[in-house]
């Protein structure tokens, strides 16, 4: 009998086993399911050969100092141009540059520059740069200054005199402010208040009487 109650209690903890595998069911030691494997996308050039594109670093270009005027030499196939030439705003007696792009033919030789005049409000303009003689492919160029006298607009006109004989002439426009009065540093009104008199204090003294004075009965 005892040989028969021992093989019932085997039998039974051998269930209890088995069942507690059961409830487990592959999962950790710790009796947590193990987490399912995730997809990941993939945004590159892998699958498709493509790439992301990227935003321009460069911006904008930029294409050099700005002139305040144009003029095209011409060639012998090519009609010279010439735009107006538009100086930035200054103030009286205080001088004014103008830069002026020269541009020749790429394709033709062009009539090398013999000279150059400016006149603005019937006096003539200091030439800084005359671009004279063969002007490079690339271009020149051309600076004179001018300072104006009075304020308001003014007008003038940039003379260009070719080795044939031939001229082009370009427009000038400016216009000059009334400069800053001269600083002569505040000025203060002068006190107009008056001051108070004080009227001094009239003592009397006593009369003195006179030694050869008589006295009186």
């Amino acid at each position: 009998m005892t040989s028969a109650m021992a093989r019932r209690l085997a039998e039974a903890a051998a269930l209890t086993a088995l069942a507690a595998t059961a409830a487990c069911g592959g999962g950790d030691n710790d009796g947590h399911p193990s987490p399912e494997p995730t997809e990941t996308v993939s945004t590159g050039s892998e699958e498709d050969g493509t790439e992301t594109p990227t935003p321009d670093e460069s911006g904008t270009t930029s294409d050099g100092d700005e002139t305040d005027g144009q003029i095209f030499l011409g060639s012998d196939s090519e009609e010279p141009s010439a735009s107006d030439i538009e100086l930035p705003p200054t103030q009286v007696g205080k001088p004014v540059q103008g830069d002026v792009d020269l541009q020749v033919s790429k394709q033709e030789r062009t009539t090398p520059l013999q000279d150059v005049k400016g006149t603005i409000e019937g006096e003539e303009a200091e030439m800084i740069e005359k671009c004279l003689g063969e002007v490079p492919p690339e271009g020149c160029n051309l600076i004179f200054q001018y300072t104006p006298t009075q304020p308001g607009p003014y007008t003038g006109e940039l003379t260009l005199m070719l080795a044939d004989g031939s001229t082009i002439t370009a427009a000038i426009h400016g216009e000059a402010t009334e400069g800053p009065t001269p600083d002569t540093g505040p000025t203060t009104p002068e006190s107009t208040t008056d001051e108070p008199t004080t009227d001094e204090p009239i003592t009397t003294e006593p009369p003195t009487s006179s030694e050869d004075e008589t006295p009186a009965p």
